[in-house]
């Protein structure tokens, strides 16, 4: 019988092994360079591979910061429940807020490619039909939501199929690629200007690549949401995180490099909707082009399971600390998966669905509101390292622990906010994206004040550096 027992009283199933995919899937590469490589190459040239490069470093930082705080309080709330007691609820809150939107948005916008994937395969004729895309992609959201209310060890051993499938794939037909470019019969021969600031187009060109570099990483803290159902939940889902990062890392340096000159920057553009399938056809004439399609669906399908797995747990923390609904409490208490946060998580992805496909304005505005989603991630990213730092402050008894304590992901945070303010300065991002992206924190400002002032949560009472939240609340009902 379902309960709202906490996960932590629950046999912990999850392995390293399958935290990791679960990061890898929910970075999932094969969708993310199906729909970001044109524009990597539109606003970086040939020198996609570069922002790429540079942003390893702080990225790993980041992870870095997530395991010395995943450590210390392994919650699924992570950066929610860490910002919150290092520095304040309320920036915890909002934190909390700006990952469930990416998640939640994030899910809605895999849906519609779900759909189209899917008929490209099997009814090709109604590949230009809305509704025809609609159904197919709500049928695969249905499908995924009932595999995820089975259990996450499930999901984890389906994802290792599909993670295994999607990069042996890529990487034989990236390494198909890299020999072309270096035979010369690529559209373009290589060149090293191609990765000087000239070659890509000056600082806007280098920022613009930037900002898709760090949203082609996004997703690899999906290994620290399922910590409270891991074996070694302390250290697990963190070691997770970094091998995510540096896994992520090869992956898309390799396809990059091997891709991104298959076609002239006008073909890529053109087929910006299936580029892979096309650069595929190009490289392996014969059925590769349907193999990358079905690589790309599935790595599609393992992405939008990710973060369904990951919304529900943060939800699940947020409402054990009353600033989410209770229901999103109730978990299985034999696998501890939080089976009504599942629920309502996937019912709001097809609502959203059924509201762009009745509105065309509407599905214009949502595709702005994820085109922030980017933004909004470095955002949170950002702070999570800020605030590994601030707790660490005079714990690191060594030059080893300060340069995996403070150092990296100081490094991590401050990167995130320059590139948040050069972006902004240099025009790389719109100001619709700004507007959507800001104006979605505000609207988390605004719940979190209304919620404090109205809510009584005792989440909102936790003093810094003290037990927040569920805590708090525990205690308050023990008096």
């Amino acid at each position: 019988m379902p309960t709202d027992q906490p996960a932590s009283a629950i046999e912990r199933r999850v392995s390293l092994g399958d935290a990791i995919v679960l990061g890898l899937s929910s970075s999932g590469p094969a969708q993310t360079l199906a729909v970001g490589l044109a524009g990597l190459v539109a606003v970086s040239h040939y020198g996609g591979a570069l922002p790429v490069l540079l942003c390893f470093v702080p990225m790993l930082g980041i992870a870095i910061g997530y395991r010395r705080l995943n450590r210390w309080d392994p919650s699924a709330g992570a950066t929610y429940t860490w910002v919150a007691r290092v520095f304040h609820p309320l920036l915890g809150f909002l934190c909390g807020w700006m990952i469930l939107l990416y998640y939640t948005l994030g899910t809605s916008s895999l849906t519609i490619p779900a759909g189209t994937y899917t008929l490209e395969l099997l009814a090709p004729e109604l590949v230009d039909r809305p509704v025809a895309v609609a159904l197919a992609g709500g049928a695969w959201n249905v499908a995924v939501t009932l595999l995820a209310l089975k259990g996450l060890k499930l999901v984890a051993r389906i994802e290792w199929i599909v993670v295994v499938f999607q990069y042996v794939a890529l990487l034989t037909l990236a390494g198909v690629g890299l020999h072309a470019l270096v035979g010369g019969t690529a559209a373009a021969r290589f060149s090293w200007h191609w990765f000087t600031l000239e070659g890509m187009g000056g600082m806007r060109g280098l920022m613009s690549g930037m900002l898709i570099a760090c949203f082609m990483y996004s997703g690899w803290d999906a290994a620290i949401y399922v910590n409270e159902e891991s074996r070694d939940r302390a250290g697990s889902p963190g070691n997770a995180a970094i091998a995510s990062v540096v896994i992520l890392a090869l992956c898309y340096l390799v396809t990059v490099l091997g891709f991104q000159a298959v076609l002239s920057p006008a073909e890529l553009a053109k087929h910006a909707g299936n580029a892979l399938a096309v650069i595929a056809t190009t490289l392996m004439p014969g059925p590769w082009g349907k193999v990358m399609s079905l690589v790309v669906l599935t790595g599609t399908l393992a992405t939008l399971q990710a973060a369904l797995v990951s919304a529900a747990r943060i939800g699940s923390a947020m409402a054990r600390d009353g600033v989410m609904p209770k229901v999103f409490r109730r978990v299985d208490p034999r696998s501890g998966n939080p089976w009504a946060a599942t629920i309502v998580m996937s019912v709001l992805n097809l609502a959203l669905l059924a509201l762009a496909l009745r509105a065309g304005t509407i599905g214009d505005a949502l595709g702005n509101v994820i085109s922030s989603l980017g933004l909004i991630s470095i955002l949170f990213y950002g702070l999570t390292g800020a605030a590994a730092v601030w707790h660490n402050r005079g714990r690191d008894r060594s030059v080893g622990a300060f340069l995996a304590g403070s150092l990296l992901p100081g490094f991590g945070a401050l990167f995130m906010a320059w590139v948040a303010v050069e972006s902004v300065r240099s025009g790389a991002t719109s100001t619709t994206v700004l507007l959507y992206g800001g104006g979605s924190v505000a609207v988390g400002a605004v719940i979190a004040g209304l919620l404090k002032r109205f809510g009584h949560a005792p989440f909102f009472r936790a003093g810094p550096d003290t037990p927040a939240g569920a805590q708090v609340l525990e205690r308050e009902q023990s008096k």
